[in-house]
């Protein structure tokens, strides 16, 4: 019987690291020529790691915690959403994949963890990912790939952001705002210079390429969980950085008028000063990102409890639909969709998963694990701060990523809550 499990165990990790190669591996196979599998290999991988899954749940060795109820009433919703919409059954259901698919990973990061020395080569890997598609996008810049003009806001001097193999610009902004802490705990946990040098050059790297994307929600979301990590690690540390911070925005207009000509500086200075520009609000207010926002917010008016329905505004699946455009904001989508019980559904159950990190932080206070878990919790919580402003969770690997680190967290605070209460009653 241990034998296989433990082989159980291993076929589950070997899969475990094709969804964590996500990125890469989808980019690759979508450009060779060959049909179907570009389209469906995340589906594969995800269907036999839920198997997997399957198999670890009826083992009975760990419990879900509360957050079940919450994921059983999300999921009873959607249901719900789709038979309420037989007229539009495909775009509903379509919508539902979107929101639900990768949300499943959650029960395989829970079900399939089994130790924080196996997390930490999770991550590493995962790490490593992101440095080499942080990279690419660093190449981008320095060899002044154009970027596509729909990525350039009018008015601006830049034409070179970086974008590497995801979707977009904003997309890589993310997935750097998501892996720059991750590379830093990891720098903080490494006692090994070559290890350190290794972190270090990832770190520097991903910060690079996030700078370079211009991606102004992915700046202020690291920026936020920068001071929040520094926080969890020293608070001393955390409150002389916040007000560095706020004498810093304090004299922002002081700072940006000094900037030397140095094009990456001067770009930076540019996307911010943009922001805060009358033009800008004005043509944020008419058609921007704003005005999206607020009519996303206005569809709230007619069916406030439980929205449009799934798949019908704001998103991809809307967009080729109904030819809605993009909300901007993956939260204001999400309040079009599902009104204000899918929203809040949603809201917690990310509230919950960060919790259970956070938890997990403080069980881990005095272990070499520690700085790993910093990282992963601000990474998760830069990654839903900017899902606020862009439509991030529309990104398969992204999605993917926030349910299945969530899970793994919540499953080894599970396992350590459960090895606690054996210990205490012998």
């Amino acid at each position: 019987m241990r034998q296989s499990l433990q082989k159980l165990s291993t076929d589950s990790t070997n899969w475990l690291y094709l969804l964590l190669l996500f990125p890469i591996i989808d980019y690759i196979l979508r450009k060779l020529p060959i049909p179907v599998i570009p389209s469906l290999w995340d589906k594969l991988v995800l269907v036999v790691l839920l198997c997997f899954s399957f198999f670890a749940f009826l083992e009975g060795t760990r419990k879900m915690p509360q957050i079940k109820h919450v994921l059983s009433a999300f999921f009873v919703l959607g249901i719900g959403l789709i038979v309420s919409d037989m007229a539009n059954i495909d775009a509903s259901f379509e919508g539902f994949r979107a929101v639900y698919q990768y949300l499943l990973a959650f029960f395989i990061g829970f079900y399939l963890i089994q130790s924080p020395d196996q997390l930490e080569r999770f991550i590493k890997l995962l790490a490593l990912v992101g440095f080499v598609v942080a990279l690419i996008g660093v190449m981008q810049v320095a060899l002044g790939v154009q970027t596509p003009e729909s990525w350039i806001n009018e008015g601006e001097s830049t034409r070179t952001r970086a974008f590497s193999i995801v979707t977009s610009p904003n997309v890589l902004g993310s997935f750097m705002a998501f892996i720059s802490p991750i590379a830093l705990g990891l720098l903080l946990k490494a006692r090994a210079n070559k290890e350190r040098l290794l972190w270090a050059v990832v770190a520097l790297t991903a910060i690079a390429a996030l700078v370079f994307t211009m991606s102004r929600g992915a700046w202020f979301a690291f920026a936020f969980v920068v001071l929040v990590g520094c926080y969890i690690w020293n608070r001393r540390i955390g409150f002389y950085l916040l007000i560095a911070a706020i004498v810093v925005v304090g004299s922002s207009a002081i700072a940006l008028s000094v900037v030397p000509h140095i094009p990456v500086l001067s770009t930076i200075k540019d996307r911010l000063v943009t922001l805060f520009s009358e033009d800008y609000l004005i043509k944020s207010l008419s058609d921007g990102r704003l005005a999206r926002w607020a009519n996303s917010f206005h569809e709230l008016r007619f069916e406030p409890l439980f929205g449009k329905g799934l798949g019908h505004y704001g998103g991809a699946v809307a967009s080729r639909r109904f030819g809605t455009i993009y909300s901007d904001s993956y939260l204001f989508k999400t309040i079009a969709e599902m009104g204000i019980i899918g929203t809040g559904l949603l809201l917690g159950l990310m509230f919950m998963v960060l919790n259970y990190a956070r938890s997990l932080l403080k069980k881990w206070q005095n272990t070499p694990y520690f700085f790993l878990g910093v990282g992963v919790f601000c990474g998760m919580l830069a990654l839903a701060l900017h899902n606020m402003v862009e439509n991030i969770f529309e990104v398969p690997f992204m999605n993917t990523y926030f349910w299945l680190v969530g899970g793994f967290l919540t499953g080894l605070l599970v396992q350590s809550e459960s090895s606690t209460k054996q210990q205490t009653h012998v």
